[in-house]
Formats: structure tokens, sequence, C-alpha cells
């Protein structure tokens, strides 16, 4: 998914172009502009400006030139629209240079010093230092998210007559229930390993996390399953050799090579659990991150916002978050949905989370599942709209990984739609796969007896 780029030409003295990308927190803003609220759209092109977004600081300087939100002001206008254009800023074809070609001398001499301040904060080698956290040895992450219950999975009967190795890896979510949810198999070496690891997972259970003593949801959540013939630890003169190996590439590649390589580095916990790290992995997402990995800007806003190996920081969280969600990826849409709806980490505001959540869901079935169960179990009832709820589940295959949100949300989509006996199925199911897998059953029997008494499942985000 790349930018696609739209100009708005306003009528002034000359054309401004108003530019606008059809993703990111941006849209959102044009959103509000297109139905002239003026105040919400500034403040979102605002909190993408201060992320470096160069689109929205020109748009800041529009506003400011038109008098929207913000009283007329060209100097202003002039700043920002020159912060937006950064190593462009002396051409003199430019829309800021026409501006300031027409003000007096005084006025220039204020815009030079506007435009300065503005540089100081947001140019492109100020956010870069803003938001770059403070590297740790420590996973303080670890001691929040303890494990109540784990299962090792079953080796592969096709995989053992075989003789093959192999393994798993995994991103899920650890819900406010301390379930495991959205597994998603980011690769596997077979087919059969994959089906053996998700099976366990979907077992696991942990201690919630609390922010305030309100249980909230871990997204993104790495674990890497290995299935070896034989018990033995891996050979660590054999890993160190690789991890050398693998920095060399890293720090002569591209952008995927630091990726992968910080990939690897959080993998090794999984392969060896004595194995001193010597490398951050966040430092290497860093840089394949300001090579313009959209991947590495989610695993490091990901891994900053709940403190793994670097110091927890929600605004850094949010700028690399913005950034990963601006170049398409579905997994930093869907993570900043839930936290804007949450309001845990992030501001809470629940129209930018059905923005960022309907975003994801273009190509999430993760997102579009839980956009399913939000719109049918919102308490606000101008949130709720279970027709578009049965569109979103009615693309997911009934096989899908996580039978038991998929069962949990048809039956809720079900009541919403005043199907009470297809939702009463759907529970029983959920209910049916939940006692296969060993795990609570309260929740899920208090939404059957609501289903029972003709009563649509409500639920607080």
């Amino acid at each position: 998914m790349r930018p696609l780029h739209t100009l708005v030409k306003l009528s002034l003295l000359f054309v401004i172009p108003f530019c606008s990308l059809a993703q990111a927190d941006f849209e959102l803003g044009m959103s509000y502009y297109e139905t002239k609220e003026f105040d919400k759209a500034y403040k979102e092109f605002y909190e993408a400006a201060q992320y470096g977004d160069h689109d929205a600081q020109n748009n800041i300087g529009v506003m400011h030139y038109r008098g929207e939100h913000v009283e007329k002001n060209t100097v202003m206008a002039y700043a920002w629209m020159a912060l937006a254009a950064q190593a462009d800023m002396n051409n003199s074809t430019a829309i800021h240079t026409k501006i300031y070609t027409r003000m007096n001398e005084s006025d220039k001499k204020r815009a030079d010093d506007e435009y300065k301040k503005l540089f100081n904060l947001y140019s492109d080698a100020s956010i870069e230092r803003k938001l770059t956290p403070t590297f740790t040895g420590a996973n303080i992450n670890a001691k929040q998210q303890r494990p109540i219950k784990t299962v090792a999975p079953s080796y592969p009967t096709s995989m053992l007559r075989q003789g093959k190795s192999g393994f798993v890896d995994t991103i899920y979510t650890i819900d406010k229930n301390g379930n495991t949810r959205d597994h998603i198999v980011t690769y596997a070496t077979s087919k059969d390993f994959e089906q053996a690891a998700l099976l366990v997972l979907r077992k696991f259970q942990y201690e919630p996390m609390t922010i305030n003593n309100k249980p909230v949801d871990v997204n993104g959540i790495k674990k890497r399953f290995i299935f070896e013939m034989e018990d033995t630890e891996y050979n660590k003169k054999k890993l160190t050799k690789i991890i050398d190996e693998k920095r060399a590439q890293a720090k002569n590649g591209n952008s995927s090579d630091k990726l992968g390589f910080a990939y690897f580095l959080e993998a090794i916990p999984a392969l060896v659990s004595d194995f001193e790290i010597t490398d951050n992995p966040n430092e290497w997402y860093v840089s394949a991150a300001t090579q313009g990995s959209g991947a590495a800007s989610y695993f490091l806003g990901r891994n900053i916002l709940y403190g793994n190996m670097c110091t927890q920081d929600n605004t850094q969280s949010m700028g690399w978050l913005l950034k990963a969600a601006k170049a398409g990826i579905s997994d930093a849409q869907y993570m900043l949905a839930i936290e804007s709806f949450s309001g845990a980490r992030f501001e809470k505001n629940e129209e930018k989370g059905f923005y960022w959540l309907k975003r994801a869901a273009r190509s999430s079935l993760v997102a579009k599942l839980r956009y399913a169960w939000i719109l049918s179990t919102h308490p606000d009832a101008k949130y709720r709209n279970g027709p578009l709820a049965t569109e979103q589940i009615e693309t997911i295959e009934k096989n899908y990984t996580d039978k038991q949100t998929y069962y949990k949300t048809k039956a809720a989509v079900a009541a919403e739609n005043g199907d009470f006996k297809a939702a009463i199925k759907w529970q029983k199911a959920a209910l049916e796969d939940a006692t296969e897998l060993a795990l609570p059953l309260n929740n899920l029997e208090q939404q059957l007896a609501s289903y029972t008494a003709q009563k649509p499942w409500r639920e607080e985000i």
C-alpha cells in the first residue's frame, strides 16, 4: 500500500496545493476539513506535523494563510510551508517563496524567526532525535506479561517420520482477560508445524496487564515455536557465528537486512534461554526505519509502547506507529485503533479508533473481525451498525484460525441484528471450543445468558 497524493486547489492570490494522503491520520484530518470542522482538522494535521509529516506541515501553513481555525497570518503560513519544503526551501517557484516575496522587510524578519523556531522543533533531524528511544538491556514487559498457562506443541507425526526440524514465528494479542487472540503466523517452515503451534497458542493464558488498575490489551506479542528432533540446547558458538554474520550483513546492507537482523535478535530467547545479547534490536529497528522500512517502524513503535529493551514512551511510540501506518502496515493501524479506543496509553478518541480500525480492516482479517465485534457490542448506539458488522464478518472463512474470537463475534453480530437463534448457536460453539482449550468460561456463559434472554451483548472497549 503506497501513499496516494491528491491536490485540492484553493482560490487564493495564486493556487496553493492542499495535499492529502489517502491514509494515516491525514485522511481523518481531510475528512474534518471537508465538513468544515476546522478545529478537528487542525488538530490532526498538527499531530502529524509534529512527527515530521511534510504534507501536514504544509496544510497547517494553508490554514494559517486562509484563517481557518486560526487567525489569518501570512508569516506563520510561510514558516509552516517552508518547514514542509525543508531541503527545497530556497526553490524560487515554490509557494512559500512567493508568499515571502510579497512581504515587507519587517514581516520577512518575523517569518525568518518563526521558521527557525519551527525548524528547531520539527525538522527531519530534530524529529529523528526526539523519536529515538533510550536503549536498555532490560525487558520491562516480560514482568508484566506473566504466563499462567503455556503448552508445548506436539511434534507433527508427518514431520517426525521425515526427520524434519523447523520453527514457527507468531504474533498475537493478549486480551484484557489474559487469553490470546489475533494469532498471525509470520513465517513457518511447514504447514504442519504451523498448525501444531497455533493449536497450543490458543490455549495460552496470561496474567492480564493493567494500567491504572484497568485490564488492557497487549498487541504484537512475538513468539517462536521451535521443533527439533533432539531436546538439546542450541549450540552457542554456532549462534554467535550466525549473529556476527548477520550483523555484518545488516551493517553493510539495506533496510531489509537491518530489519531481519533486529527480528532475529528478538527471537534468540526462544532459541536459547541464557544467551547474552550484546546488540539491542531496537537500534537496528531505528536504522531500518530511518531508511524507510514500515515494518521496522511498527516493531519499534510497539517495543517503545511496552518498554521492551528501551524506555517506555507513549509519544515516541505514537510517532513510529504513525510512520508505519502511513507506510500501509495494517498491524500498526490496528494497534493505533485499539490504543485510541482504550485510552490507556494514547489519548482516548473513539472517532480516531474507528478510523484506524476501518483502515486496517481493508487488508487485515484480525482488524476486520475486531471491527465487526465493536460494531455489534459498543454501548453507544451511534457507533453500532449491525449490517456493516455482517459485511465484515461474512468475508472471513469459517475455518479462521482464531475460532474462539470468530465464534464469539458471529454470535454478537447475529444478536445485534436480532437473530438470537443464530447467536445462541454460535455462542455455544464458542463455549465448546473454550472447553476443549481449557479456557475460562465465565464471560462466555454471561454472553450466552444475554442472548438466551433476547438481549444483544454490550461491552466497553
